[in-house]
C-alpha cells in the first residue's frame, strides 16, 4: 500500500464525516459518491498490484471500507444532532 492510497482512504473518511456532520440534504449520496470516489482511486491507484493478483481480496477491502466509511457518516450525523 503506497501513501497516495492512505490519503485517499483517509480523503474520503474525512468527506463521510464532515457530509454526516454538516451536510442535510442529500447527505447520503455525498457520502456515498466520496467514499466511492476515493475508495475506487485508492485501490486503482495505490494499490494496483493487489487488484493484479487477486480482484475479488481487492473487492472485500473495498467493502470493509465502505462499511466503516458508513459508521463514521453515522457518527458524524449523531454530533450534528447533539449539537442542535
Amino acid at each position: 500500500m503506497t501513501l497516495t492510497a492512505v490519503g485517499l482512504f483517509l480523503l474520503g473518511f474525512a468527506a463521510s464525516w464532515v457530509a454526516g456532520r454538516y451536510v442535510e440534504k442529500g447527505a447520503s449520496l455525498v457520502q456515498g459518491g466520496a467514499i466511492g470516489i476515493c475508495g475506487v482511486a485508492a485501490l486503482f491507484i495505490g494499490m494496483a498490484e493487489v487488484v493484479e493478483t487477486n480482484f475479488v481480496w481487492a473487492l472485500i477491502a473495498l467493502l470493509i471500507y465502505g462499511l466503516i466509511g458508513a459508521l463514521i457518516f453515522k457518527g458524524g450525523q449523531a454530533a450534528r444532532e447533539r449539537a442542535e
